[in-house]
């Protein structure tokens, strides 16, 4: 992750993003690691945010835990699909996390993959 951070920088000639996301969660590496990795990057100055991307709500919440246990940055937004056929997990599954912690959200696929602009009628 932080090899990929620094490359990615350098690629894009910028001395740092604004956040950077955590796509799909690793099951094979501890969450305490992944937690640490973001955090060495935001001290960094390489972000100045961290998020997690296609995360369950249980995840989100035991990276809190996580964070709070070690004093670590917590992540401040989730990005889930979210559209007329995908609602569920946006509107029931994070529903605590946007109201008691404030937790952001940028969606990806609101078009379905072009079904619901019309594209393939």
């Amino acid at each position: 992750m932080i090899e990929g951070a620094k490359n990615c920088l350098k690629r894009l000639q910028l001395d740092y993003v604004d956040i950077i996301y955590c796509h799909r969660f690793d099951q094979d590496t501890p969450l305490e690691e992944t937690i640490r990795a973001m955090n060495y990057v935001i001290e960094k100055g390489w972000a100045l945010y961290w998020g997690t991307s296609e995360w369950s709500a249980a995840q989100i919440f035991e990276a809190f835990a996580i964070c709070e246990k070690y004093g670590l940055i917590k992540p401040v937004v989730e990005q889930p699909q979210y559209n007329l056929f995908f609602r569920e997990k946006v509107e029931k599954d994070f529903y605590r996390l946007f109201k008691n912690y404030g937790y952001g959200s940028t969606i990806w696929g609101p078009l379905c993959s072009g079904i619901l602009s019309g594209k393939y009628n």
